[in-house]
């Protein structure tokens, strides 16, 4: 059985055509079938094409010019996609205002609070440098740009709960909004804002392009006007909404332009954390040893022993004051000292929570403070290891009522007290609460993956002992002294304090960096004048 490739209804009408034909019309019409291209005829072609005569044998035959593919390609070129051109903000049509921010961080996987020039590893600063940029807040230049500053330095591992900055940002306030007074801590916009045009305007005439702009302007204005004129940015929630999760901005707060994080601050809170039983099978450590070595911290003294000296900083003096030292219970097993002065040192805090240890430990008398602190006697540091940085965290920066801070997170910045009550206070109200809800999730929500943590990993502390069953061992042959954050340090012999070997003084330390890396970055500086 044959199989047609015509439809049914095509059928007759074919038939039809070739009903009448005798059998050498019927060969003609074979043969020029085969030596014409292979095209199926459309149904409609049998009524509109005339019977075809057949070939004469003197007529050559010709064969079909067809397109090559790249002459295809040549008349039909690749449809490319234009990339859009980046579109430049206009820094100098923003306003800025000197603000103050409060931020936590766990320090643990950065490589300390400031950004290293000459290092790769992340920076909480850095993060936050992206963050400010992303979000538009700070314009092309970093720290130096923006009158950058920080309370507190900390180091590598050292977490933070209350660090302060200050810095200068894109603010959309405007002078006499009714807001809280700006008082020179606010810059207009140096030139006009040119109006963004939509893809409707390009390539239209002159006077359409303008009506056009007049239009956008006109939206813009209706955009503005809907919020509350105390309204500024909510700069929390804008960087909180980049950052990684372990970097969080608590609070915000107008700042005088005369305030500075690091000068303004009246007093810095250093909190470290221990267990007062710092490995398994050791003696808890002496509670009232270490608190009768802590007092003798009170007052101001030359911390030079209790610190790491660097000379690039060129310290003359070494003299800090502390205010409060004291221990309190946090939970079972777990104590927090507290330390409180109007400044710390490099390392101050690790070094004196070190010297603690070996007090609790019974290795050191109380008044090994004291015999550190007496600088005619050990003008240079003497040697012994400093405590693990990352119990430790910068908990708060204090200031006085005069610095002019006021704390809040939302974006509302005018006089709560005297805002009428109504639709509008409920919106500001409902705005802030909501940001604040949504930040105490995020950190409840990180405390407790942390005790999950320690819960998954006192599981395999238990499955060690009920597997291995330990029996009673020999008395240790090694002293054994806490370091914090559950490190330690084994020693054959240990060594007093008062007998160590005693460093370099901090004027041979610094004699001698300016005599290397300070000569070498002045010829630098001096190579980089001539140049320009």
């Amino acid at each position: 059985m044959l199989i047609s490739p015509y439809p049914k209804r095509v059928l007759p009408k074919i038939m039809n055509r070739y009903v009448d034909m005798t059998r050498d019309e019927l060969i003609a019409r074979l043969a020029a079938l085969e030596s014409s291209p292979k095209k199926v005829p459309g149904p409609d072609e049998y009524h509109t094409q005339p019977t075809p005569k057949p070939p004469t044998p003197s007529a050559p035959t010709v064969a079909p010019v067809t397109s090559t593919p790249a002459a295809s390609a040549a008349e039909k070129p690749k449809f490319v996609k234009k990339k859009k051109e980046p579109v430049q903000f206009q820094w100098g049509a923003q306003s800025t205002r000197h603000i103050a921010l409060l931020v936590s961080y766990l320090g643990w996987p950065y490589s300390g609070l400031a950004i290293q020039p000459t290092s790769h590893y992340p920076t909480v600063e850095g993060e936050l440098l992206k963050a400010l940029e992303k979000t538009y807040l700070v314009g092309p230049g970093g720290w130096e740009a923006c009158g950058f500053s920080r309370c507190g330095r900390t180091d590598r591992g050292v977490s933070g709960a209350g660090q302060v900055l200050n810095l200068w940002v894109r603010s959309t306030r405007k002078e006499g909004d009714g807001g809280y007074p700006l008082n020179g801590t606010w810059k207009p916009p140096s030139e006009e804002r040119v109006p963004r045009q939509s893809k409707a305007v390009e390539g239209m005439g002159e006077g359409a392009e303008g009506e056009n702009t007049d239009a956008l302007a006109e939206k813009q204005e209706k955009k503005t006007a809907k919020a509350p004129p105390q309204m500024d940015l909510g700069y929390p929630r804008l960087l909180n909404s980049v950052l990684p999760d372990d970097i969080r901005v608590l609070a915000w707060s107008p700042a005088p332009t005369d305030f500075d994080s690091r000068f303004s601050c009246d007093f810095r809170h250093y909190k470290y954390a221990f267990h007062i039983v710092p490995s398994p099978g050791a003696e808890p450590l002496d509670l009232d040893l270490m608190t009768e070595a802590a007092k003798l911290l009170l007052g101001e003294h030359d911390f030079r022993n209790f610190c790491k000296v660097d000379g690039s900083k060129q310290i003359e003096s070494h003299k800090r004051t502390v205010l409060q030292a004291y221990f309190e219970k946090e939970s079972e097993g777990v104590y927090i000292f507290n330390l409180v002065g109007n400044a710390f040192l490099w390392h101050q805090v690790r070094h004196i929570m070190a010297v603690l240890f070996l007090v609790g430990s019974r290795l050191e008398p109380p008044s090994v403070v004291t015999d550190l602190m007496d600088v005619e006697r050990f003008p240079g540091k003497l040697k012994y290891k400093m405590a693990d940085p990352i119990p430790l965290r910068l908990h708060e920066c204090g200031f006085l009522p005069e610095a002019g801070l006021d704390w809040r997170y939302g974006p509302y910045d005018g006089p709560w007290q005297t805002m009428p009550e109504g639709p509008e206070k409920e919106a500001v109200r409902h705005l802030a609460e909501h940001g604040q809800q949504t930040l105490e999730r995020t950190l409840e929500a990180q405390r407790q993956q942390a005790e999950i943590k320690a819960w998954q990993i006192a599981g395999a502390q238990q499955r060690l002992n009920e597997i291995l069953k330990p029996e009673s061992t020999k008395p240790e042959t090694h002293t054994v002294y806490p370091l914090g954050g559950g490190m330690a340090e084994w020693v054959r012999k240990y060594t007093p304090m008062v007998e160590r070997e005693m460093g370099d003084t901090p004027d041979m330390i610094n004699q001698r960096w300016r005599e290397n890396k300070g000569a070498r970055r002045a010829a630098r500086k001096g190579a980089d004048d001539d140049d320009e």
